[in-house]
């Protein structure tokens, strides 16, 4: 059960209405959005970039942590394709 969630508009009506159905029945609205589930796919590829290349980027500019990021996904992609 959420019970720290405000139910009061605060500027964003959207939140505000996800906030009220969570209020309102929170294992209906879990069940509906399947809130906490993570897609398996995105997890599993995240997981082997880790295991290939490490948790942690060199670069310390945040565009050259881009590149690196963008390099590091295309090795991964032909890494794929090799085998």
């Amino acid at each position: 059960m959420v019970s720290d969630s405000y139910g009061r508009s605060v500027g964003c009506l959207p939140r505000k209405r996800v906030v009220l159905n969570q209020l309102k029945n929170f294992e209906r609205w879990n069940a509906r959005v399947k809130y906490g589930s993570r897609w398996m796919a995105a997890e599993t590829v995240f997981s082997s970039l880790k295991r290939a290349f490490g948790e942690y980027v060199s670069a310390k500019k945040f565009p050259n942590m881009v590149k690196e990021t963008i390099l590091k996904a295309s090795l991964y992609n032909l890494f794929i394709i090799v085998k």
